[in-house]
């Protein structure tokens, strides 16, 4: 038993360290509902369907989280949890996390098929502390499901091109098929059939992998009208870009997406890896090459570049950052006295540590209390039932006031009006500042009307309106940047909350 320990021993601590990532903060934002964009759509189909109707009647993602959701809900509520919205989103977020975690054991996988032990337990180490995958393995949503799934895949079928069984073959295209059933980009993973040793073995995996799919979607079949609306309607919100334009995927995710989502001396070491891989494990990697190259046409083609549309090629970068700093301490011991096990661990810390010290701030802010809880939780208990308040907000940022009683005014910016028709303006205005101006910006007449006529009565600050120093995924509204977190208060944004002059 101790001979089996001794070796597990490292890569337990790696996995432990990815899972302590992943869990600490994981109640952030709460109770504010909005903290991270598409939780509130993903735990209400899920609860949609614990509620006894099977068929989600959405489809823009597959079905197979909004199932895994639903199940884990209905465990909860067998054992006495009462399911506020708060709460379903938490266990929907723990449920991601552990996903996240499992990953890493996944990637330690593919590393050691690809180049031996020491290579996957690199590899583990550096998933553990790359930033992207950990960020995203705190949101209740599909991306991480879907790369955990994709990994496993890669992995059953690096070890069912080695040994040439079909049970393999059939394991790894099921575990792709869920994978493209909880996000319909993993369908890249058919690409890898041309790794097959023979056209039985690539129609095992092609047919096991349609059966994991319907399995987690199955009305993809049973309602076919609105599941091809739904993908239609995604694959053109995939080319048309969301909320500001920031060119194609392809040259958007290598410049900024893998650079601050891993890191950046981790993504330099994972370049530095392709090389070497393509000269000495060409035909080890053809598989998660092959995935590689597919994956990375399919969402570089898009204008919408979520940072997290990238996630699936993270651990294959970091087994490619393994496998450089094995080939570094090689090259160096050769012509030094120093051991190569030296070399490789000093630069797999000096590789890492940034990673995990960008990982730790992350978490660090992530754990404060969110700006829009703060100023709801200053401004409830001042409101009166004849108050008149706007909320300059939209869906991710509109404080959520409670049971306070007010009267609730929208503005017309074309009007320039509140639509009152004595022309009375409210007496709350609330204001947002961030560097994501397409979710925070108010009309301009607005601006002067408060400059006009109100005064400043609490100020709550989030993220700075000046992005300087730190990087946003811009086109997503969650008011955190990725890399970059000197002058952070707390997550969210700058809320101004204004009263009118008397």
């Amino acid at each position: 038993m101790t001979r089996w320990l001794r070796p597990a021993l490292p890569l337990a601590c790696v996995v432990a360290l990815a899972a302590a990532l992943r869990l600490d903060a994981l109640r952030f934002g709460l109770p504010y509902l909005q903290a991270r964009p598409d939780e509130i759509t993903a735990v209400g189909h899920a609860d949609a369907i614990l509620r006894g109707d099977l068929n989600p009647h959405f489809f823009n993602w597959p079905s197979l989280a909004l199932y895994t959701f639903a199940a884990v809900f209905g465990l909860a509520r067998s054992v006495g949890v009462a399911l506020t919205v708060a709460r379903q989103i938490l266990l929907a977020r723990a449920v991601v996390a552990m996903s996240g975690t499992l990953t890493v054991l996944a990637t330690a996988a593919i590393g050691r098929r690809l180049a031996g032990r020491d290579v996957g337990l690199v590899a583990a180490l550096f998933l553990a502390v790359a930033a992207l995958h950990v960020r995203d393995s705190h949101f209740a949503t599909t991306d991480v499901l879907m790369t955990l799934l994709v990994t496993v895949s890669l992995a059953l079928a690096m070890r069912a091109r080695e040994t040439g069984r079909q049970s393999l073959f059939a394991a790894a295209g099921a575990a792709g098929g869920l994978a493209a059933s909880t996000k319909y980009s993993a369908g890249a993973i058919l690409a890898v059939t041309a790794a097959a040793p023979t056209i039985a073995a690539a129609g095992v995996f092609v047919c096991a992998w349609a059966a994991g799919f319907l399995a987690g979607t199955p009305f993809a079949l049973l309602d076919v009208t609105t599941f091809l609306g739904d993908v239609s309607y995604e694959r053109a919100h995939l080319d048309s870009g969301h909320a500001v334009l920031l060119g194609r995927g392809w040259i958007y995710h290598l410049v900024t997406t893998l650079p601050h989502g891993l890191g950046v001396v981790l993504c330099l070491a994972a370049a530095a890896g392709i090389p070497v891989i393509a000269m000495r494990q060409r035909r080890a990697a053809l598989v998660p090459a092959l995935f590689a190259l597919a994956f990375y046409a399919t969402i570089g083609t898009g204008r919408t570049v979520f940072f997290r549309y990238a996630l699936p090629l993270v651990p294959l970068a970091c087994v490619s950052a393994a496998v450089a700093v094995r080939a570094a301490a090689g090259w160096v011991s050769a012509r030094t006295r120093v051991s190569p096990s030296a070399i490789a661990a000093a630069l797999t810390v000096a590789i890492a540590a940034p990673s995990l010290y960008q990982s730790m701030q992350l978490d660090r802010i992530l754990a404060r209390e969110d700006s829009r809880v703060v100023a709801a939780a200053w401004l409830a208990p001042r409101l009166r039932a004849d108050q008149r308040v706007h909320d300059s907000g939209g869906d991710y940022t509109r404080l959520e006031l409670g049971a306070a009683a007010f009267h609730d005014w929208r503005y017309d910016p074309a009007a320039r009006s509140f639509g009152d028709p004595a022309g009375a303006t409210p007496d709350w205005i609330i204001l947002y500042e961030s560097p994501l101006p397409e979710y925070t910006a108010a009309p301009a007449p607005l601006l002067e009307l408060v400059r006009d006529r109100y005064t400043l009565a609490n100020r709550v600050d989030g993220i700075p309106a000046s992005p300087a120093g730190h990087v946003y995924d811009r086109q997503d509204a969650f008011f955190l940047p990725i890399d970059g977190f000197t002058g952070i208060a707390r997550p969210g944004p700058t809320v101004l909350i204004y009263q009118r002059l008397k």
